[in-house]
């Protein structure tokens, strides 16, 4: 299948290549009228993107603020191979299929999330940052040379907008819109003398809940002051220095089937709250009630320095950071309460060698990553609760290098390696509290016996990989690139809270691409190609299952926790189109189609029944012998090879136009409209209809006025026009199988958008 991908995309793609070469006058003569380049730093170097030889999707700062986006969960709208979806404060990123469902302390992102080519460790950690950015870059696939840490699906990488030399600039752009919405963000440059300037930016975000009881609201504060400067002799630095602060509700979520059409009742709704107290265990066995307390009071510091020193034969590029992280949550966004307070702080080394000119373009580097955390988690579904208390330290080192040789002007080849070295340590108090029975049920006393089981997790354990990749580009014209390449990744294993084996194996990802990117007819039309087959093994899945918490010496007690285990290995392999096509300076069409295939070839896993009943799971599950922590609880094997994986739909479809009516001396008027087209997809490793997202298409439209001068601009826009209901994540109560909790993307906003540069 592998072989046969590759040679029909290559036979499709190397015509396309050919179709019409521009020679480089006409490139010159076409670019200040045609399809405007974007400069993209993936490959850790400064190059236009239709010369980077790897699959990246590129979004610039002006296409976030025309889009509305301010935080990570509204990348999904741009960028076709994502699905980026809240999970209480947590952010969960899938790309192909590939992420991780994990929402607690020990979760790890499987797509890495940068800021300045800073790796954020936490999955909290994208909130607040979505302001004043000069771009997101997306790369796909694993990332295992240049990137290396838990880079298995991809790479999201933010870069903001840095400080200009000699340059007295800045921007307000201030939007107001239904539920109440007040989105703020400016930016002030002001030069310090000929060699340094200095740049502070902000942002506010307030709005109502989009759930009935005000949850799924948003409440976003945060700064940004960056100095950078140069002496002249070939040496430059930037300082960064940024805050955030995240509160309100927080995110909600809704029971299934939803009460009430399309009406987002949340949580604590009264008629959420009948529904599921309605539904089997009922009283007298206790009930998990979602309240309106919930709230999120989340702080982001960080603070990074990168040094470019040029030496001559290659530039030499050191960047020390440190970021913290505190949370402070309370939610009831999947039917039970889930209450942490999290501290954490990660302190990272990156120093990079890279050369500047000739035949041999190469980078050599080291990285180093500490982090510690602190946190106190509670998880209770009043049948059933856990308490964890941990402390977790992570140390990781890698050492990597990539090279491309130009075996001629027009073909090069590329080699990389990567060694990592990871150890992760563990040393928690965890707390089982399982609902057991009644005082005296037969005298009418039902007040409920909860056990209180305790055990003390311990862990100190290394995990060691080579990675690498290698590649071959071909110049089929100044405008014409054809690219192959294999590429390994891997994610570190990740703990969890037991008293057996209380860690994971790391998983790997061996992918395989060839694509093509393409300018023709005097710079107007824009085609790149895609052909990608990914191989997943050892692959880990975060859910809900049984771990062992004490021992007896009839066996081992297991209860269930939050959990990441290896479960098998996929196949994965598909195609992506982008298209541009700019006939006029006032025209643009954009196209963007992603085919993806996705199975689990082994899926097995366990799951644990408080009630004793079977898992209601759309895959086979049989009984096991093993004891559970109460007595009527019991732990199944599930085995769900053969479905597709998580957050994988098939097909997604991003099309859009824009057209610019010029007012002559009255400046110009901007029309724009976009729409997301998906085929259904799961949410969750449940496979249930309820929790299964079905095809929809979702559209925005915009228009803006600019004036003739280009400072003052303003737009009014609307979001969501079908105003569809589209699931982003989906649970299963842990106490009453087959209730499941969905939470929701936004629904229809509009608004109005003023912005004023000078």
């Amino acid at each position: 299948m592998k072989a046969a991908l590759l040679a029909t995309a290559a036979i499709l793609l190397v015509p396309i290549t050919t179709a019409h070469a521009q020679t480089d006058a006409e490139i010159d003569q076409s670019h200040a009228g045609g399809i405007s380049d974007i400069i993209v730093t993936a490959q850790r170097r400064s190059e236009n993107l239709q010369k980077a030889a790897i699959a990246v999707s590129a979004v610039t700062g002006d296409t976030l603020v025309q889009q509305s986006i301010t935080q990570a969960n509204d990348l999904t709208r741009v960028v076709p191979a994502l699905q980026v979806a809240p999970a209480a404060s947590f952010t969960q990123i899938y790309l192909r299929g590939v992420g991780t469902f994990g929402a607690n302390a020990f979760a790890e992102q499987g797509v890495a999330f940068n800021v300045d080519g800073v790796y954020l460790s936490r999955p909290a950690a994208p909130a607040g940052l979505f302001y004043d950015l000069e771009r997101v870059e997306v790369l796909k696939g694993p990332q295992g040379t240049l990137y290396g840490r838990n880079a298995t699906g991809g790479a999201v990488n933010v870069i903001t907008a840095k400080p200009k030399l000699g340059e007295t600039s800045g921007y307000i752009n201030a939007e107001y819109g239904n539920y109440d919405a007040m989105k703020g963000s400016a930016a002030l440059n002001l030069p310090l003398g000929d060699k340094v300037a200095f740049r502070v930016a902000g942002q506010y975000v307030k709005r109502d809940g989009y759930y009935s009881d005000g949850y799924d609201d948003e409440d976003t504060q945060a700064i940004r002051a960056q100095v950078s400067g140069e002496t002249g002799t070939g040496l430059d630095a930037t300082l960064s220095v940024d805050y955030a602060h995240v509160g309100g509700m927080g995110s909600g979520g809704t029971i299934m089937p939803l009460l009430d059409g399309k009406k987002r009742l949340g949580p604590s709704d009264p008629r959420v709250i009948a529904a599921y107290v309605a539904r089997s265990p009922t009283r007298p066995v206790p009930q998990a009630i979602a309240n309106g307390d919930g709230y999120q009071d989340n702080g982001f510091f960080g603070a990074a320095l990168t040094v470019n020193a040029d030496l001559g034969f290659a530039t030499l590029t050191v960047v020390p950071a440190y970021r913290r992280t505190n949370l402070d949550f309370r939610s009831y966004a999947s039917s039970f309460l889930i209450d942490i307070q999290e501290k954490s702080s990660q302190m990272s080394l990156e120093t990079r060698l890279a050369s500047q000119s000739g035949p041999l373009q190469w980078v050599i580097g080291g990285y180093y990553f500490a982090e510690d955390v602190s946190a106190q988690q509670r998880f209770d579904q009043a049948s059933n609760g856990t308490r964890i208390n941990s402390q977790l330290q992570t140390e990781s080192l890698a050492a990597f290098g990539q090279a491309t040789f130009s075996l001629t002007d027009r073909f090069r080849v590329t080699g990389g390696l990567r060694y990592t070295t990871d150890n992760k340590r563990q040393a928690t108090e965890a707390h089982s509290l399982p609902f057991v029975g009644f005082v005296n049920p037969s005298q009418g006393n039902f007040t409920p016996i909860i056990l209180d089981i305790v055990s003390n997790p311990r862990t100190n354990v290394d995990f060691n990989k080579l990675t690498w990749k290698a590649g071959v580009e071909f110049d089929v014209g100044p405008r014409s690139l054809l690219y192959a390449s294999a590429a390994t990744g891997f994610k570190s294993g990740a703990l969890f809270a037991a008293t057996g084996r209380n860690y994971s194996a790391p998983e790997n990802m061996r992918a395989y691409t060839i694509g093509s990117k393409n300018r023709f007819f005097d710079n107007k039309v824009q085609l790149n190609a895609e052909a990608f087959y990914w191989k997943y093994k050892d692959q880990q899945i975060s859910h809900l299952g049984p771990v062992q918490v004490a021992s007896t010496p009839d066996g081992p007690i297991y209860s269930p926790v939050f959990t990441t285990e290896n479960a098998g290995r996929s196949t994965i392999y598909g195609l992506e189109l982008e298209a541009l096509f700019q006939p006029s300076a006032n025209d643009q069409f954009s196209a963007n189609i992603q085919y993806l295939h996705s199975k689990y070839d082994v899926l097995n896993y366990q799951a644990y029944s408080t009630t004793g009943i079977a898992p209601v799971i759309g895959c086979a599950v049989t009984p096991t012998s093993q004891t559970g922590a109460s007595p009527a609880a019991r732990i199944y094997n599930v085995d769900c090879s053969g479905q597709p994986l998580v957050n994988a739909p098939k097909w997604v479809f991003n099309l859009g136009y824009e057209h610019s009516f010029a007012l002559g001396d009255h400046g110009t008027v901007t029309a724009a409209a976009d729409t997301r087209i998906e085929t259904s997809r799961y949410l969750s490793l449940d496979f249930l209809d309820l929790g299964r997202q079905g095809g929809y298409m979702m559209s925005n439209a915009r228009l803006t006025y600019d004036t003739p001068s280009g400072n003052f601009s303003l737009t009014g826009f609307i979001n969501n026009i079908e105003n569809k209901l589209v699931f982003a994540n989906s649970l299963q109560s842990p106490a009453k199988p087959g209730v499941i909790y969905n939470q929701l993307r936004p629904p229809r906003t509009y608004g109005v958008r003023a912005g004023f540069r000078f």
